[in-house]
């Protein structure tokens, strides 16, 4: 540069070099600057042009600067792709020490492992064989084996006295109800007249005729006239018997008048009332002895098991029951239900009732059937269940008691036993009782193991 640029210029003139330069790089315009007032230069003129240089040598700067770090990202990207791929084949061709370190990492846990808890202290029992009697239940009426009805033998007379009501038992002969006497009575004593007056007249026409027929001899009188005194003395004969008749039956009536049981037995109906009328209707019915049978319906396939004799068992109200023994069995079946009806003679008890309707059981037998505690059965959804205890070893080979849940078929409930319809071996443990809080694989602990291992009680059958 010369040495005509460095030198300042008077005031209100410009250099025209410099202005130039400044027109040329695009910061300004000639037009755009204002004439000064003076000769010197405005500070803000000289910053802004040193500023413009600066950026001239520090924007090529920057922009090395971000290519040479996109270079090395990518650089740096290629070689951890690179590392990843090496450690990855490194990987897949030592697939047998993994594994190898796996199993024993697996064993070594196994054998840390704590031994299983028991959920439960059980008492365990065998199935035991008890003789039952082999049986077939049916329904039935109690009804009178035979029964006897009175009815009133005069007519036309009102009962006086009513002796006996239902449920009495009476003996056979013993009065039961008195009509009214009073008229019978006076019928009676006319009748008893009119067979004296008729005596009377037979008593004289008889002695007529005994004087009349000596005189037939000696031609006194004629045939004819002792014909007629012989027929007047027969004919006053027929009337004493004609009041005899009369009065015996007034007699027969008075003693009608007492309504007398024809059989010992219980009365079980009574329609005698005082100051009724007898009708067509029985005054009494009598079950004759007080006998009761229970009248059955059973399955003609079934009827084959039962015979006359064969002891029957029907229940009554308050777990009562009474003994029978079967008597009659029907020839033919009933039309509607085609059920064979079976009759069996029930045993005095004051607590059986002629119609009642039972459930009785035909005692067929006895028979040896396997049975368990009701408390050892577990009903769940409509089946029954029986825990068994079987023994079997954990994971560190310690002797353990699990639990197997097993399905049973019962029969008939006796007492706090129940049988088993589809008998369990004879060996196996079945908890006793507490069955319903265990499930299929619970780990237990059995009450008295050591005597249950001598044989004092079941034994756990090895699972």
């Amino acid at each position: 540069m010369s040495q005509e640029s460095n030198t300042p210029k008077p005031d209100g003139q410009s250099s025209s070099a410099e202005d130039k330069a400044l027109v040329d790089s695009g910061q300004w315009s000639k037009k755009s600057i204002p004439t000064p007032p003076s000769a010197v230069a405005p500070p803000s003129y000289k910053k802004t042009a040193s500023q413009t240089q600066r950026w001239k040598w520090l924007l090529p700067l920057i922009l090395l600067t971000l290519g040479i770090g996109l270079l090395a990202g990518k650089f740096w990207g290629e070689q951890q792709a690179a590392k990843s791929v090496e450690s990855t084949q490194s990987t897949s061709t030592e697939p047998t020490t993994n594994t190898e370190a796996l199993a024993g990492a697996t064993q070594d846990a196994s054998e840390a492992a704590p031994p299983q808890k028991p959920v439960l202290t059980v008492e365990i029992i065998t199935p035991q064989q008890s003789v039952v009697e082999n049986a077939l239940s049916a329904d039935g009426t109690i009804a009178p084996k035979d029964v006897a009805t009175v009815f009133g033998k005069v007519n036309g007379v009102t009962i006086e006295r009513v002796l006996v009501n239902e449920g009495d038992r009476v003996k056979q002969g013993q009065v039961l109800a008195v009509f009214d006497t009073d008229a019978m009575q006076q019928q009676r004593s006319q009748a008893q007249a009119d067979l004296a007056e008729a005596a009377t007249r037979l008593e004289l026409a008889k002695a007529d005729a005994e004087r009349v027929i000596p005189l037939l001899e000696i031609d006194a009188v004629s045939q004819q006239e002792v014909d007629r005194y012989v027929a007047t003395a027969n004919q006053a004969a027929a009337s004493v018997e004609a009041a005899k008749a009369r009065l015996n039956n007034q007699t027969l009536s008075l003693n009608n008048a007492q309504v007398i049981a024809p059989v010992s037995g219980i009365i079980s109906e009574k329609s005698a009332n005082v100051g009724s009328m007898p009708g067509q209707a029985p005054l009494f019915t009598i079950i004759e002895n007080g006998t009761l049978e229970w009248q059955a319906q059973v399955d003609p396939n079934k009827l084959g098991e039962i015979n006359v004799g064969t002891p029957v068992k029907v229940s009554l109200p308050n777990d009562k029951s009474v003994m029978g023994q079967v008597s009659r069995i029907a020839p033919t079946a009933e039309k509607g239900s085609r059920q064979v009806s079976v009759f069996a003679t029930l045993a005095d008890s004051p607590l059986t009732r002629a119609g009642m309707y039972q459930r009785g059981t035909f005692m067929l037998g006895q028979e040896g059937k396997q049975v368990l505690p009701v408390s050892a059965i577990v009903t769940e959804d409509g089946y029954d269940y029986v825990m068994l205890v079987n023994r079997d070893q954990d994971a560190n080979g310690n002797t353990i008691y699990r639990i197997k849940k097993e399905k049973v078929s019962l029969g008939e409930r006796r007492g706090d036993q129940v049988v088993v319809s589809k008998p369990l071996p004879n060996n196996v443990a079945v908890v006793r009782q507490g069955g319903s809080f265990l499930s299929d694989g619970d780990i237990v602990r059995v009450a008295d193991l050591e005597s249950a291992e001598n044989g004092a009680e079941a034994k756990p059958q090895a699972g």
